[in-house]
């Protein structure tokens, strides 16, 4: 239910965000970079346009799934690392400048990322997570028969 509703969203927003550009006048724009800015040719820009829409719709129905199955903080989490490897990845793929707000965020991203797993990390020594789980689970076992 939660991945059929997360599904209904994003393709409504879609859906929106299509409509709008199509009225903006967008799609013209994106026609005239694909012939005249774009290196690669025409028909390589638009398979890099569907490629990252197909990418990020599947980011985020993952994270979703992930949300599902175990806690919105570990899909916040997770999703705080991904932003840390985006600017990275943009950096070593196409050459962006990694100014002093790039690498405030990648830091920040970075430190929140270990501060989780060293937290797991120390828990699980104290034997704080078994507890956590065993509770969740027999939560999940009464939602489950009624």
């Amino acid at each position: 239910m939660v991945v059929e509703m997360q599904f209904v969203m994003e393709f409504t927003t879609t859906v929106i965000a299509t409509i709008a550009m199509a009225a903006a006048g967008g799609f013209k724009e994106m026609k005239r970079e694909s012939m005249v800015e774009y290196d690669l040719g025409h028909n390589m820009y638009w398979l890099t346009v569907m490629g990252n829409i197909i990418s990020w719709q599947v980011c985020f129905m993952g994270t979703a799934g992930m949300v599902f199955l175990t806690t919105s903080l570990t899909g916040g989490v997770c999703m705080t690392a991904l932003l840390a490897l985006n600017v990275i990845g943009g950096v070593l793929v196409y050459g962006d400048n990694f100014s002093g707000p790039k690498a405030v965020s990648t830091v920040i991203c970075a430190w929140g990322f270990c501060s989780y797993v060293y937290g797991l990390y120390v828990n699980r020594g104290k034997g704080g997570i078994d507890e956590k789980n065993r509770a969740k689970e027999m939560t999940q076992i009464l939602i489950d028969e009624h």
